[in-house]
């Protein structure tokens, strides 16, 4: 581990987690008055690993390029005292393994995390990432309740020409490279090292399965589409997405999470608007509008007004009417 004065304006305060390839530290960045961050630092103790840590490098440089609010933010990257690290936004939270099997949290709120981790994924393969680890542990549930990936620490750039096609079997690259845990990991990164796009889509979909059912899914544990609380379309596209051919899968992120959006909605519970919505809501049982035509605007005011009267000179003429009649008949007689 580099000490604090090794990594320059970042000043190592507290260690937050330590994996086989490196350590978490929250740090402060002491050019930014003091700012939170979090500092992913590889291991350098191997020279083995000489050729990882300068992907490493590259690969956080590229993941600086992305801006969204489901996924983690990178600061800085660099090289330090024989170590590569990677500076992150430190996001506040529980991760999402706090959250699996809580009966409190609704099918709701578990569709709606899964839409904004969808999300986030979309906008990495947008960008030409792959985050090749997603798991609960590097989701982020924030105080106000989005979810956020974090951890890019072996997220990889797999575009390198745009006006070249990419061959998505190329896209694990490094023979070396450390393969995502294999409970989340596609079948086709174990058997043959490949990950790209529809690697991330299935550790989605395992992910997703944990969280809505409890318990990852396993040779024999029933499809979603069996479950009576999940939306049927719901299901097929979870289904989908961590099917163990990738030819049956989605061709991308975002078809998978408009399933999730419509339906989301149609889950979420009573009073749950969102804050634009609320401006302009009217409040249950509130009375219906006033109808137009009964508004109290002058011109509108006066056609009840004059109706009212022509029916009291209608009544009139009509007694009038009758008392003449009454008299008539009297003379006749």
């Amino acid at each position: 581990m580099a000490n604090p004065e090794d990594l320059g304006r970042y000043r190592l305060k507290r260690l937050l987690g330590r994996g086989a390839l490196g350590e978490v530290w929250e740090a402060s960045d002491l050019e930014q008055q003091g700012r939170k961050v979090a500092v992913k630092i590889m291991h350098a103790a191997d020279d083995e690993l000489a050729l990882a840590r300068s992907h490493f490098a590259r690969e956080a440089r590229l993941a600086m390029q992305l801006r969204h609010p489901h996924v983690v933010a990178v600061h800085d990257a660099g090289e330090a005292a024989g170590t590569s690290f990677m500076v992150m936004e430190m996001v506040e939270g529980k991760p999402l393994r706090r959250w699996i099997g809580d009966p409190e949290i609704t099918v709701s709120e578990k569709l709606r995390w899964l839409r904004q981790i969808g999300e986030g994924l979309a906008a990495m393969h947008r960008a030409g990432i792959v985050h090749r680890d997603l798991k609960p542990e590097n989701v982020i549930v924030r105080p106000d309740r989005t979810a956020c990936v974090v951890d890019l620490g072996i997220a990889k750039w797999i575009r390198f020409d745009l006006g070249v096609e990419r061959d998505p079997m190329d896209a694990l690259g490094e023979p070396d490279a450390p393969l995502p845990r294999a409970d989340y990991a596609p079948p086709e990164t174990i058997e043959a090292e490949i990950y790209d796009e529809l690697g991330d889509e299935y550790a989605w979909g395992v992910v997703a399965y944990e969280l809505l059912t409890g318990v990852l899914p396993a040779d024999g544990t029933p499809p979603l589409t069996d479950r009576d609380d999940i939306p049927p379309n719901v299901a097929a596209a979870i289904e989908r997405a961590r099917s163990k051919d990738r030819d049956e899968r989605w061709d991308a992120m975002e078809p998978l999470v408009e399933q999730l959006v419509d339906h989301a909605a149609s889950l979420a519970p009573r009073g749950s608007l969102r804050p634009a919505d609320e401006a302009g809501a009217e409040p249950t049982g509130a009375a219906s509008p006033v109808p137009a035509a009964t508004e109290t605007t002058g011109t509108n005011d006066e056609a009840p007004r004059k109706s009212s009267r022509l029916v009291v000179v209608a009544g009139a003429a009509a007694v009038v009417l009758l008392v003449l009649l009454g008299v008539l008949v009297a003379a006749l007689r």
